[in-house]
């Protein structure tokens, strides 16, 4: 009976396991570098080169008033982000479909920093929530992705408790290859699969609504002669400086974030990364004349409950330190499902020789888990090369990013069906190591200024390219010695 459990499961873990692990291990490869989103964006923009959290002036805040102002004289929903530990400029931004893009204001002046418009970090975290699909059909197959890997973690775990410590203790990387990979993945997912469950969890409940909408509320009906929505009242006339330090008062322990305006109000939110508590808490204030309003606060323990659930994914909130624990453990998590993509097609090659199945199958893992780091340098990489000064250089951005990723493709399932994966890892390994590595000596030509400015923003961003190198040539020679 138990051995017939367990080969159902068996079943389930792997087809289940690499269907939804083809997506799963994009998802948490980009998902691991959002947690820096901000700071590659930064990188991204070497003209800014403010080093330090300075609070806003009156002179800055006005200015961005003025400049969201004009944006909504164009038909253009503009807010202000206030700077931050992440992000010290005052930022004049509106969302063009996939990212937040806009003005950069110097906080004490109100200057604007002529930075280059870049898809920046954004382009990381937009394609781990939506897989660049949309905030509708992307995010349901994010969400139908963790909740596979949540049965995929608890049917490996009952395939495997019987021999767990046994296959812990005896970690054989010298044994045969099916069985190196194999306790790879398996000490791999033992050690992480508390930060997986919590991650998958998390992402599942905060985009609940995705998948189980709530029921449809009725229809207000519609009155005839309509007055026509009322025009945005004259915001270089309203002084936000007295109402963010109001604010603050309304909001206590919370630090304001963004400043978003409407027809008859302005609405100051407290910041994400006041607390591990993800709130939407504002204090808002009528316009033009600047009266407050009673704050918008939510303390319900549901709601509550849920702000901590948005908080734990996000991350938001959380130090350097914690931050980089967020980011190893998901590269972790993603050599965990990248070593069950191999495993799959290793032990189903055994028992089925191979079919053009098993060759589409290696095909899509080189792609996947050779192609995708690629192309994520690939983006960084262009980030230097492509004119600072070309109109919708963002798009050419994430055009390089895709293209990489297609060619690559390509190239693994053209490879692959003939017969020589090897060659597709090797070739497409050896990619990833020479993008890598060229990342430190582009950012050191192209922007020189900025590197002496913030050393340690580019060494870090720099470093996980090298880091990416490092291993993927370490790979290539582990591939070439098996095969030689």
């Amino acid at each position: 009976m138990r051995e017939t459990l367990r080969t159902r499961l068996g079943w389930l873990h792997g087809w289940l396991g690499y269907g939804a692990g083809l997506v799963l291990t994009c998802i948490f490869a980009t998902g691991s570098v959002a947690v820096f989103n901000m700071e590659i964006t930064r990188w991204m923009q070497p003209e800014v080169q403010l080093a330090t959290l300075v609070p806003p002036g009156a002179l800055a805040l006005d200015a961005a008033a003025r400049l969201v102002a004009a944006e909504q004289a164009r038909g253009v929903s503009a807010f202000i982000t206030l700077p931050s530990a992440r992000s010290p400029t005052l930022d004049v931004v509106h969302y063009n479909g996939h990212e937040f893009v806009g003005a950069r204001l110097d906080p004490v002046t109100g200057a604007v920093i002529p930075a280059r418009i870049t898809a920046g970090g954004g382009l990381f975290y937009n394609f781990h929530h939506t897989l660049f699909l949309g905030p509708q059909v992307g995010t349901v197959i994010v969400n139908i992705a963790g909740m596979a890997l949540l049965v995929a973690i608890v049917s490996g775990v009952v395939i495997h408790i019987h021999a767990l410590v046994p296959d812990i203790i005896l970690f054989r990387l010298s044994a045969a290859r099916l069985r190196a990979w194999l306790d790879a993945h398996l000490l791999a997912g033992v050690l992480f699969v508390p930060f997986m469950v919590m991650m998958a969890y998390t992402g599942v409940l905060v985009k609940a609504d995705m998948l189980v909408p709530a029921a449809p509320r009725p229809a207000r009906p519609v009155q005839a002669n309509t007055p026509p929505p009322a025009p945005m009242p004259d915001l270089t006339r309203l002084p936000l400086a007295p109402l963010l330090a109001q604010a603050r008062a309304s909001l206590p322990g919370q630090e304001p974030g963004f400043i978003l305006f409407a027809p008859q109000r302005v609405s100051i939110f407290a910041g994400d990364a006041s607390s591990a508590f993800l709130t939407r808490d504002h204090a808002d204030f009528t316009l033009p004349e600047g009266t407050p309003l009673p704050a918008s606060t939510t303390a319900t323990p549901i709601a509550r409950t849920m702000q901590f659930m948005h908080g734990l994914h996000y991350a938001r909130f959380a130090p350097p330190g914690l931050r980089w624990l967020y980011f190893l453990s998901g590269v972790c998590g993603t050599a965990v499902m990248a070593s069950g993509l191999v495993l799959f097609v290793m032990k189903r090659r055994r028992q089925a020789g191979h079919r053009w199945t098993h060759r589409l199958a290696d095909g899509l893992n080189v792609a996947i888990i050779a192609g995708l780091p690629a192309a994520m340098l690939a983006f960084l990489a262009g980030n230097r090369l492509v004119p600072a000064s070309l109109t919708g250089r963002e798009d050419w951005e994430t055009g390089i990013f895709f293209m990489a990723w297609a060619l690559c493709a390509l190239h693994a399932l053209f490879q692959a069906l003939r017969g020589q994966a090897h060659r597709a890892w090797q070739a497409q390994l050896g990619l990833v190591g020479l993008l890598g590595a060229s990342l430190p000596v582009l950012d050191l030509l192209c922007s020189p200024a900025a590197f002496y400015t913030l050393p340690g923003l580019h060494m870090a961003v720099d470093g996980m390219g090298s880091g990416a190198a490092m291993l993927a040539l370490y790979a290539r020679h582990k591939l070439r010695r098996q095969d030689t």
